[in-house]
């Protein structure tokens, strides 16, 4: 078996490009820059809950073991709401901001809480917001995370993990998902979970791929990958999240690994299917369902497409975007538009 079963931590600092880097490329070149060229750790960046409970679904249904490597459980058993958690993550950025190397915090609270006050979009006076934080379970949530997520966990309270394990025992008995979810190793299946492919290439471009589900049935001699997603909108996923998110780009580059897989493995007469997207709420309110991908949307993932007036730009133009920018050492402009000097007509795809 090819499996280098990396940790989750260890696989992401490998530097090689992915699914995510190359969404991170099409939407914002700097910041590729700046994470995948320079290496540099940016700012963090605030998991909605909605992706904390998909990550928390993930490690309880495929990685049960390594849920104390991922995640800290908080001693409080519902995190902070709506302006509090904003005031709460905003005192958390600005206290990281001037935290030295010794862990001393080198600017007085009161100046931390005014920022917090201003960005949280607290209305009432920060005396107010000061009198319900101090010696709240705000303060205490404040805390953890300060001390927590410098370890590498993501601190998860009671109510999430519940929350979660209602999720996954929904995934694996909802007659639309437990057919897939409850299959193990047998004669017929090979399953694999969080199966890691590195350095296959698509176009001349090395990259690796971490696949949540990977299926091999023997009888029907096929190769199956299936990518777990937790939303809010269940039935919104395509507009919301597949488009919005570039989820696209992930299902091409995951039957591209899968392929990969099958040449490694001598599985010659298999056939690769398309991957698709499992879909599961948030909030375990709606039922899960399962988004199938057609040989339309695979060439759409890969020469890119309109929808609704907005051009979506596929793997291909990506990675020739992604291999001059390299090659010349140019992140600041794009290839077409350094080409053209500059020169943009007003309606032109970029």
């Amino acid at each position: 078996m090819i499996n280098i079963s990396r940790s989750e931590s260890e696989y992401r600092k490998l530097l090689i490009d992915s699914s995510s880097s190359l969404k991170e490329f099409s939407l914002d070149r700097r910041k590729y820059y700046k994470k995948y060229v320079l290496n540099e750790k940016l700012t963090e960046e605030e998991d909605s809950k909605a992706a904390i409970v998909g990550r928390v679904v993930e490690t309880l249904l495929f990685e049960k073991d390594k849920f104390d490597d991922r995640f800290y459980m908080s001693s409080l058993a519902k995190a902070p709401t709506g302006l509090m958690l904003e005031f709460v993550e905003s005192l958390y950025r600005n206290t990281k901001a001037v935290t030295n190397e010794d862990g001393e915090i080198t600017v007085e609270f009161e100046e931390l809480a005014k920022k917090a006050h201003v960005e949280s979009g607290f209305k009432i006076k920060l005396e107010a917001v000061l009198g319900k934080f101090i010696g709240s379970d705000a303060e205490i949530y404040y805390k953890e995370i300060r001390e927590i997520r410098a370890k590498g966990l993501t601190v998860v309270t009671t109510d999430d993990v519940t929350n979660a394990e209602r999720v996954v025992e929904e995934l694996k008995t909802n007659e639309i998902t437990s057919g897939t979810l409850n299959l193990v190793n047998s004669d017929r299946w090979n399953v694999y979970t969080q199966f890691q492919i590195e350095n296959y290439e698509i176009d001349g471009l090395k990259l690796k791929s971490m696949m949540d589900w990977l299926v091999v049935d023997h009888k029907e001699k096929t190769i199956q990958v299936d990518d777990l997603k937790c939303v809010w909108a269940v039935e919104g996923f395509y507009e919301q999240y597949y488009l919005y998110r570039r989820a696209y780009i992930q299902a091409y580059l995951y039957k591209q690994a899968a392929y990969e897989f099958k040449e490694r493995e001598g599985l010659e007469y298999y056939t690769v299917l398309n991957p698709r997207f499992i879909v599961c709420d948030s909030i375990n309110y709606y039922q899960p369902l399962i988004y199938t991908l057609n040989s339309d949307d695979m060439d759409d993932a890969y020469n890119g497409f309109t929808h609704n007036g907005r051009h979506y730009p596929g793997v291909k133009q990506i990675i020739e975007d992604i291999k001059w920018a390299k090659e010349n050492n140019i992140w600041n402009i794009s290839k077409t538009n350094h080409i053209n000097n500059g020169i943009v007509n007003i309606k032109s795809k970029i």
